[in-house]
């Protein structure tokens, strides 16, 4: 997850729920979930209000998360699914095939994500890393979404991030 997705950062929290991995599910999803939680919970910026973890299947998990910007207190709510595919090749097939039409290529230099969260949960940068992206909303309006769309190799990420203003 990005810096924006992946959001954001917290000290404290008052809701935090998970279900359980199923019995057979992708080890890579649960080792990111986990990383991406330490990022978050380790950022200052944001403070945690709910962090939720579902397990859709044993190749995608949804995490839902409140946060609250440390400085401002804008509340921020996050959705973000990571999802696993069989080969690399078939994550590239899915993402070249989803409907890019609002979205910008960000980057496809993983040095670019702040975050690092890939490569803290698996030990290495991934060898294909594409961040697509698009906001809606702006400074003078009621809210702002960011949408991701991000390949690290076979996992996939969906996300949105919603602050309001």
């Amino acid at each position: 997850m990005t810096a924006s997705l992946s959001v954001c950062g917290c000290t404290t929290t008052t809701n935090n729920t998970a279900t359980s991995p199923p019995s057979t599910y992708d080890p890579v999803l649960a080792k990111l979930v986990n990383a991406t939680k330490e990022e978050v919970y380790g950022n200052a910026s944001y403070t945690v209000q709910t962090w939720d973890v579902t397990w859709n299947n044993g190749t995608s998990v949804t995490v839902l998360a409140t946060l609250e910007e440390t400085s401002t207190g804008i509340p921020v709510a996050a959705n973000s699914t990571l999802t696993s595919f069989s080969t690399t090749q078939d994550a590239t097939n899915y993402i070249n095939a989803f409907n890019k039409t609002n979205y910008s290529l960000t980057s496809t230099d993983y040095a670019t994500d702040t975050s690092h969260i890939y490569y803290n949960a698996t030990g290495h940068a991934p060898s294909i890393y594409k961040e697509y992206t698009y906001t809606e909303g702006g400074i003078l309006g009621g809210s702002v979404t960011v949408h991701e769309l991000i390949q690290y190799d076979n996992i996939i990420e969906t996300g949105t991030a919603i602050a309001t203003l």
